[in-house]
């Protein structure tokens, strides 16, 4: 098992003592996060989303690593629900862009409703696109999933020890209400304010010159 600061992350006994102990109107808000973050995914539903989310949790607080599934460990300074949710959106994120389920999408916009071949995309003055095009646009948002990941990991970094400011990052990433943010996190009006500035002031420094 990796070596971590002592203390700083759950044991697999704390993580599913806070599991079972949500309440319904938790367990509801991550099933109801789950159906936004299932779509273009390979889960029907947002509870099979928030229950391949748990495993991942489970086995990333283990430490053991089953073949390639990722594991997440749980920091016990974030709330349960916060990191379960953050964890179903990076879960549906990797299945969202998995190859499988590009070529699937695809696949289902070559066929109508009843399962045959859609007549007017196999009409040959229509428009197709070479396999040329696909590639440049496949690099093209490869490129832009990058710099996004990259300015993720940079932000994520500097507020690592904000929980507050990775507060309202988390929430303005779901569109959440500010209500529903300050519930999640704890929050007071006045420090949901102050976080949303130390943002704001500190995204200036880290990246000088970008459109606001």
């Amino acid at each position: 098992m990796p070596n971590r600061p002592s203390g700083e992350y759950a044991t697999v006994e704390e993580l599913s003592a806070a599991i079972t102990g949500m309440t319904k109107a938790e367990l509801l808000r991550l099933y109801k996060k789950g159906e936004i973050y299932k779509l273009g995914t390979e889960f029907a539903d947002g509870m099979e989303l928030l229950n391949e989310a748990v495993k991942r949790a489970l086995i990333g607080t283990s430490g053991e690593r089953r073949g390639s599934e990722r594991g997440r460990p749980w920091p016990k300074s974030v709330d349960i629900v916060a990191f379960l949710m953050e964890c179903m959106r990076s879960v549906a994120d990797g299945s969202m862009n998995s190859v499988n389920q590009q070529v699937a999408r695809k696949a289902e916009a070559l066929v109508d409703e009843e399962g045959e071949a859609n007549p007017h995309l196999a009409e040959h003055d229509g428009y197709h696109s070479s396999v040329e095009d696909d590639l440049i646009e496949q690099e093209q948002a490869l490129a832009r999933q990058a710099k996004a990941a990259a300015d993720v990991a940079v932000i994520d970094k500097h507020f690592a020890n904000d929980q507050e400011v990775l507060g309202v990052l988390e929430g303005e990433k779901d569109e959440l209400p500010v209500a529903e943010v300050r519930e999640i996190f704890g929050m007071s009006q006045t420090a949901y304010d102050s976080a949303r500035r130390r943002l704001r002031r500190n995204a200036d420094q880290l990246f000088p010159g970008r459109k606001k």
